[in-house]
């Protein structure tokens, strides 16, 4: 199958999907009263010029057969992405509607360039919270929606996830260690209280960028620490704004955990992120040897 763009002479496709109730059912909408104010719909729809993008029609190549629609629609509210998909009745249970709402997710996250997207439904619609959560969709919320109760869904392009030790090493190896006897089996790795980030990116199945936290006090600054230690971002990865997200949900862990401090021993090329980041220096330059120049930041949480 393939996706497309609306074009005029799908109004009796459309108007056929809508006029079948149990299309409409869990979608909120009413069926066109006439193939013309289907026309209507498609001649006023302002998504692809407003926004680039939209609901698509969906086609079976062999023979060009509409057989329903999928695609993203951007909030003028919100500014929020979400996903949505309908299918006449005899296509139901095929697959469908999975591998078009894959194909989206695909588009919006590689083209659009999109972080986040969601997806509103229903809480009595099994058949697309199945769809949903086959493609890696989340459940995040309850909410009411179109005055019903509905489930809100959502999928980031990258991930923050807890990790093993073990998951961390592909990355420092090749990031951090590259041709420089250092370990990269850190001694506090497994200590109760240290955890592993790791962000996984949409469409791939390996780390793209890891981080570890162990609690451990800085001379100089009082209350509870934890020092930030190996983080590693891959070369394909770079400038997506891993780091930052690593960082986010690492500081959000802490302060539930009531921790006042944040801190590292940061490589000079990293100064610049770190700052970004609310960090400061703290103390003087020092050489970690095979790696160069670091500085000790911290950060309050």
């Amino acid at each position: 199958m393939y996706l497309r763009k609306f074009l005029k002479y799908d109004a009796v496709s459309f108007y056929d999907l809508n006029k079948d109730k149990e299309v409409l059912k869990y979608t909120g909408d009413t069926a066109f009263q006439n193939q013309e104010e289907a026309l209507e719909f498609l001649n006023n729809y302002p998504n692809y010029e407003r926004d680039t993008y939209g609901r698509w029609a969906v086609c079976l190549r062999e023979g060009d057969v509409f057989i329903g629609w999928c695609g993203l629609n951007k909030s003028i509210n919100t500014g929020e992405t979400d996903l949505g998909f309908r299918f006449f009745r005899k296509y139901w249970g095929l697959g469908y509607a999975t591998e078009a709402a894959k194909m989206c997710l695909k588009y919006g996250f590689e083209i659009l360039k999109l972080s986040s997207i969601i997806a509103h439904v229903y809480r009595e619609n099994g058949a697309s919270i199945h769809v949903l959560e086959k493609c890696a969709m989340k459940f995040s919320k309850n909410i009411v929606y179109d005055g019903k109760d509905a489930f809100l869904y959502r999928i980031k392009n990258i991930e923050i996830q807890i990790i093993s030790p073990k998951e961390t090493h592909p990355l420092r190896a090749k990031v951090l260690r590259e041709n420089i006897p250092l370990p990269i089996v850190f001694k506090n790795d497994t200590l109760a209280d240290t955890f592993h980030l790791g962000a996984v990116k949409y469409g791939i199945s390996e780390m793209v960028g890891v981080a570890t936290f162990v609690k451990m006090k800085l001379p100089g600054l009082k209350g509870k620490q934890f020092q930030l230690r190996g983080m590693a971002i891959s070369a394909t990865s770079q400038g997506l704004g891993i780091g930052t997200l690593l960082l986010l949900d690492a500081v959000q862990r802490l302060g539930r955990m009531h921790c006042e401090y944040l801190w590292c021993n940061a490589r000079e090329i990293a100064l610049d992120f770190y700052r970004k980041q609310g960090f400061e220096i703290i103390g003087n330059p020092f050489e970690i040897e095979y790696i160069g120049k670091h500085y000790t930041m911290f950060k309050k949480i």
